[in-house]
C-alpha cells in the first residue's frame, strides 16, 4: 500500500516522534517544531544544496553580519547547515573527505551563538531555549535525524553495502544495529564468522 500525504509537516513529524521514542530522545516541543520544519524544508527543496558554501566561510559571514538579528539569522543557517550535514548526507560528507566532528563541532558551536545572542534580542528570544538544546544535544538530534532518513529510503542491496562499509571504518555501534535490523550481521576481519 502506498501513503500519500499532503501535509509534509505532518509526514516528518510522525518519522520524527518514531525516531525520538526509539531512541529515547527527550525533546521540548519547540525543538520538535524546529526539526520538522527543517526535515519539511530538505524534503520540499528549499534547502541548497549541503556545502555549496563551506561551513568557516558561513561562519564569518554571521560573525560579522551587521545586526544582532542578522547574526542569530545566519549563525542559525550555520547550525541547520551543519545538523543537515551530519543527520541527512553523512555518506556526502565521507565522500567529500570532510570530518563529521569538524561539522559537528561548527555546527553546535553555531546554535550555541544564536542561543546567546537570540536571548538578548526580543524579536527571537523565544528561540534561544531551541537553539540552546540543539547546541547541547548536537549529535543526538544528528543521530535523530539520520534515522528518519534511514526510514524514508528504499533498501537496496548497494545501500546496505554502503552501510556495511561506513561501520567497517566506524565501528559505530548505531550502524551496527541498522545492519542488524536488515539481517546482516557485522563481524570485524579477524575476528570468528561462525555464527551460532
Amino acid at each position: 500500500m502506498i501513503e500519500t500525504f499532503l501535509d509534509l509537516g505532518l509526514w516528518f513529524r510522525e518519522r520524527l516522534e518514531d525516531a525520538l521514542d526509539r531512541r529515547g530522545v527527550q525533546a521540548d516541543e519547540g525543538t520538535r517544531s524546529y526539526l520538522v520544519e527543517l526535515m519539511s524544508s530538505v524534503g520540499a527543496g528549499r534547502r541548497q544544496a549541503p556545502g555549496a558554501v563551506p561551513l568557516a566561510l558561513q561562519l564569518a559571514e554571521a560573525h560579522s553580519a551587521p545586526s544582532t538579528a542578522d547574526r542569530v539569522r545566519l549563525y542559525r543557517a550555520v547550525g541547520d547547515e551543519a545538523l543537515c550535514m551530519t543527520g541527512f548526507f553523512a555518506d556526502h560528507l565521507e565522500r567529500r573527505g570532510v570530518s563529521a566532528d569538524y561539522v559537528r563541532h561548527m555546527g553546535g558551536g553555531a546554535y550555541e551563538s544564536a542561543a546567546l545572542l537570540a536571548a538578548q534580542a526580543p524579536s527571537v528570544s523565544p528561540q534561544s531555549p531551541t537553539f540552546r538544546q540543539l547546541a547541547r544535544r548536537f549529535d543526538t538530534f544528528a543521530a535523530v535525524l539520520d534515522e528518519v532518513r534511514e526510514s524514508t529510503v528504499l533498501r537496496t542491496p548497494q545501500d546496505i553495502v554502503r552501510l556495511y562499509d561506513r561501520w567497517r571504518r566506524t565501528r559505530s555501534p548505531r550502524l551496527a544495529e541498522r545492519l542488524c535490523a536488515e539481517g546482516v550481521m557485522p563481524v570485524a576481519a579477524g575476528e570468528d564468522t561462525m555464527v551460532h
